[in-house]
C-alpha cells in the first residue's frame, strides 16, 4: 500500500510536467504537420509470368516448377526495380522531362509550378543551356553527356544529393512487394508532387522492363555472338581446306582417288596378262618363222627384198598403231573410233598386198620334204606377220609399262596427302556441326527468354493522382502526446530512482534504511501561507505526542536531537518541542551544545552520562527535577557523541531536511550512530517536508474544504467511506 501511495504521490508531484509537456509536444506536432506538404501515392501492378508463364519448356512438355528458382527470380525482379542503375536512369529521364515540360506559372501533369520554380532556381546556367524545349530525348542526351563524376557537376549530384524528387534517397522510397504467391508485383511510390509521383512510376516501369531484358538477354546474346563468330571462323577454315583439296585434286588430276587407283591396279593386272601373252606369241611366232625358214632356205631371201621389207615395216607400223590405239583407249572408245577401223582396213590391205608380193617373187614350189611351197610360204608369212604383230604390241606394252609405272609413282604419295586433308576437313566439319548445334541451342534459349520476357506486362497502369493521401494528423498528435508523456514519466522515474533526495517517508526509509518518526512542514505556498502556524502547531503537537510514548515510568526521559550536518533545523525543532511540552505542564530541561556544554572538553568526550558534563545554573531546572530532558548535540560531521550518552537516552532523533541530498557521509554517520545507540531507538525526522508528506503523519491539514476532504479521502483509498 505504501508503495502504491508513493507512486501516486510521485505522479501527482510531476502532474504539471505530464500535462504541459505532452500538450506542448502535441501542439508542435499539430502545427508542424499542418505545414507539411500533401502526399500523393501512385500504384501499379506488373505481371511477370514467372510462375504460370508459357515458354519453350512448356512446349516441350516440361511442367515441373522449382519454387526456389521461382522465388529467387521474383526477388531478382524486385531487386532490379530498386537497383541504383535503374533508379539513375529514371532520375535522369524524370529530370529531363521536368526541365522540358515544366511551367513557372501553371501546374501541369509533369510538375507543380512551385516545384518547377524551385528547380530552376537550383539549376545553374550551364545546365539550363542543355535544355531543348522541343525534344525531351535531346535534353536527356545533353544531360548524360554533361554528367561527369565530379562533386561540382550539378547533373552528377542531382542523383546523389538529397533532392526531394530526383535523388537516389527519394527514388529508393519506392516500394515493391509480391502479391501473395502470384505472378504479380505491386509497385508504389509516394511524393509531394502528383505529376512527379505519377511520371516517376511510369518511367520506373519502363526502365524496369528495359533493365530486365538487358540483364536476361545480355548473357545469352554474348553467347550467341561468340558461337556465330566461331561458326564463321571454322566455316572459313573449312572452305579454305576444301578449296585446297579441290586445287590439289585439279593439280594432280584426281577425280576419284579410289576408283582411279582401282583402275590402275586393274590395268596393271590386265597388262601383265597381256604382256605375257604377247611374249608367248612373239616367242612362238619367232620359233615358227625360224622353223619354216629352216625347211625352205629360199625364204631367207625375202628378208633381203626391199619391197618385202618395206611392206613388212608398214604392216609392223600398222600393228603398232592399232596396238597403241587398243591399249590406251577404253573399249567403248575403241568401238566408236573410226580411225582404228581404218587402220585395221589398211592392215588387211597391206597384208593382202604382202601376200601378193610373196606369191610373185616365190621361186620354189616345194620344200625339201616335198611339201607344197605355197602352203609353207603362207604359214611363214602368217608367222612373220604374227611375229611382227607381237613385236609391235610388245613395244607398245613396254611403253605402256613405263606409263603405268609413272602413274604408280604419281598416285602413291597422293593417297596419304588426301587422307590428311580429308581428316582435317572431317575434324573441321565436326567442329562446325558442334558449334552450329550449340548456336541453335543458344538461339532456342534466346527464344525461350523472349517468350517469357514478353509476358512481363504492366497490368494496372499508373494513374495521375487527383487528391492527396489523408493525413494522420490526429493520430500523430495523440501518439506524440502519449509518447512524450511516456518519456517524461520514464525520465522522472529514472531521476526518482537515481535521486538521493529524502523528500518523504518512503524515500527516506528506502535510501537510509532507517525509520521515519515524523515530518515538519516547509513554508507553504501563497495559497496556504495563512495556515503556516497551524501546520507548525499540528506537526509539533504530533512530534510531542510521539516522543512522549517512548518515555516510560522509571526509565530515562532523555531525548537526544542529532543531525549529520548543520542547517537541518534541529535547534528550531528542539526549541518548539520544548515549548510544546512546557505548555502541557511538563518540566522540560532543554540543553544545547553551543550554550550549555563544551564539545571539546574532556568531560564531554569521556562522559558516561549527562551529569558528567552538564552543570545546572541557579535559574535552571536540575536534571533530577526535570520530567523531560531534550539534549541538542552538535552536527555529527563536527563532533561525535559518546556511546554512553546515546544509550542513556530514551530516544535518539536524527533531524534532517527532506529537501536535501542524503550523501554517503550522512549514511556512514547514521550507521555509526545506529550502532552506538545499542537498544535505544534511533529515528529520522524530516524537516521542511511538503504538506502532503506531513499529512502522512498528522492527517489532513487545513483548509478543511469539501474538495480537500474528498481528495484526501481518495488519496487514502477511501473510495467507499461515508465519514465527513
Amino acid at each position: 500500500m505504501n508503495s502504491l501511495i508513493y507512486i501516486i504521490r510521485f505522479v501527482w508531484r510531476i502532474r504539471y510536467w505530464l500535462i504541459i509537456g505532452p500538450l506542448l509536444v502535441a501542439l508542435l506536432v499539430y502545427f508542424n504537420m499542418g505545414r507539411r506538404p500533401s502526399r500523393y501515392t501512385v500504384t501499379s501492378t506488373v505481371y511477370t509470368g514467372i510462375v504460370s508463364g508459357y515458354d519453350i519448356n512448356t512446349v516441350a512438355g516440361t511442367t515441373h516448377q522449382d519454387w526456389n528458382i521461382i522465388n529467387n527470380a521474383m526477388d531478382n525482379l524486385m531487386n532490379i526495380i530498386t537497383s541504383e542503375a535503374t533508379l539513375h536512369d529514371v532520375s535522369m529521364r524524370l529530370y529531363a522531362q521536368d526541365l522540358v515540360h515544366g511551367e513557372e506559372e501553371k501546374d501541369n501533369i509533369y510538375i507543380l509550378a512551385s516545384n518547377y520554380r524551385s528547380l530552376l532556381r537550383r539549376t545553374p546556367p550551364d545546365v539550363k543551356a542543355l535544355i531543348d524545349r522541343n525534344s525531351e530525348s535531346a535534353t536527356l542526351h545533353n544531360l548524360l553527356e554533361y554528367e561527369q563524376a565530379d562533386r561540382d557537376n550539378h547533373v552528377y549530384g542531382i542523383f546523389r544529393w538529397k533532392h526531394l524528387h530526383y535523388s537516389y534517397a527519394a527514388l529508393s522510397q519506392s516500394k515493391v512487394k509480391r502479391l501473395t504467391h502470384s505472378d504479380m508485383l505491386e509497385i508504389s511510390y509516394t511524393n509531394d508532387d502528383p505529376g512527379i509521383t505519377y511520371n516517376t512510376l511510369v518511367l520506373l516501369n519502363d526502365e524496369f522492363v528495359k533493365q530486365y531484358k538487358l540483364l536476361r538477354f545480355g548473357e545469352i546474346n554474348n553467347v550467341i555472338a561468340y558461337f556465330e563468330a566461331e561458326l564463321a571462323r571454322v566455316g572459313r577454315e573449312l572452305r579454305s581446306v576444301e578449296d585446297s583439296l579441290t586445287l590439289y585434286n585439279v593439280e594432280n588430276r584426281v577425280i576419284n582417288y579410289g576408283e582411279q587407283t582401282k583402275h590402275i591396279a586393274a590395268l596393271e593386272r590386265d597388262f601383265e596378262l597381256r604382256f605375257q601373252d604377247i611374249l608367248l606369241s612373239r616367242d612362238g611366232s619367232q620359233q615358227l618363222v625360224e622353223t619354216i625358214e629352216g625347211k625352205i632356205e629360199g625364204l631367207k631371201t625375202f628378208r633381203n627384198n626391199a619391197l618385202f621389207v618395206q611392206k613388212l615395216q608398214e604392216i609392223s607400223n600398222l600393228y603398232s598403231r592399232i596396238a597403241a590405239s587398243e591399249t590406251f583407249e577404253a573399249d567403248s572408245v575403241q568401238r566408236q573410233n573410226p580411225q582404228t577401223d581404218h587402220l585395221k582396213q589398211l592392215l588387211d590391205l597391206q597384208s593382202k598386198e604382202l601376200a601378193g608380193t610373196i606369191s610373185q617373187i616365190s621361186s620354189q614350189q616345194y620344200t625339201k620334204e616335198g611339201l607344197s611351197t605355197n602352203s609353207i610360204v603362207q604359214q611363214w608369212l602368217d608367222a612373220v606377220l604374227l611375229n611382227a604383230k607381237s613385236k609391235a604390241e610388245l613395244k607398245v606394252m613396254i611403253e605402256r609399262k613405263r606409263e603405268l609405272d609413272k602413274q604408280y609413282g604419281h598416285f602413291s604419295p597422293i593417297g596419304s596427302t588426301l587422307k590428311r586433308k580429308e581428316r582435317n576437313i572431317g575434324f573441321l566439319e565436326q567442329s562446325y556441326l558442334s558449334i552450329l548445334q550449340a548456336l541453335n541451342e543458344a538461339r532456342l534459349r534466346q527464344k525461350g527468354l523472349q517468350m517469357s520476357s514478353a509476358t512481363l506486362k504492366v497490368i494496372n497502369q499508373p494513374v495521375l493522382p487527383i487528391s492527396s493521401e489523408p493525413t494522420k494528423r490526429k493520430l500523430m498528435v495523440v501518439a506524440a502526446a502519449l509518447v512524450s508523456a511516456f518519456f517524461i514519466l520514464a525520465f522522472f522515474m529514472l531521476l526518482e530512482m537515481l535521486d538521493r533526495t529524502l523528500r518523504n517517508k518512503v524515500r527516506a526509509e528506502r535510501i537510509t534504511g532507517g525509520k521515519v518518526l515524523g515530518a515538519f512542514p516547509a513554508r507553504p505556498g501563497l495559497g496556504a501561507r495563512r495556515y503556516e502556524k497551524q501546520y507548525q502547531q499540528i506537526a509539533t503537537r504530533y512530534l510531542s505526542n510521539v516522543v512522549l510514548d517512548y518515555f516510560c515510568l522509571g526509565g530515562s526521559h532523555i531525548l537526544n536531537v542529532l543531525s549529520t550536518e548543520s542547517g537541518d533545523g534541529k535547534s528550531f525543532l528542539a526549541s518548539r518541542l520544548a515549548k510544546q511540552m512546557a505548555q502541557t505542564g511538563i518540566k522540560v530541561r532543554y540543553i544545547t551544545w553551543n550554550k550549555d556544554f563544551d564539545i571539546d572538553s574532556k568531560e564531554f568526550l569521556l562522559a558516561g552520562s549527562l551529569a558528567d558534563f552538564v552543570r545546572t545554573g541557579e535559574d535552571e531546572l536540575s536534571l533530577s527535577d526535570a520530567d523531560v530532558i531534550i539534549v541538542e548535540y552538535p552536527p555529527l560531521a563536527k563532533c561525535s557523541v559518546p556511546a554512553a550518552l546515546l544509550r542513556e537516552a530514551a530516544l535518539n532523533l536524527m533531524v534532517t531536511r527532506a529537501n536535501r541530498t542524503w550523501k554517503d557521509t550522512d549514511q556512514l554517520l547514521y550507521d555509526r550512530v545506529c550502532e552506538l545507540s545499542g537498544a535505544t531507538p534511533l529515528y529520522l525526522y524530516l524537516n521542511e517536508a511538503a504538506r502532503e508528506d506531513v499529512e502522512s503523519f498528522t492527517g489532513l491539514l487545513p483548509p478543511y474544504t469539501r474538495m480537500r476532504k474528498l481528495a484526501y479521502k481518495i488519496y487514502q483509498f477511501g473510495f467507499t467511506a461515508t465519514e465527513d
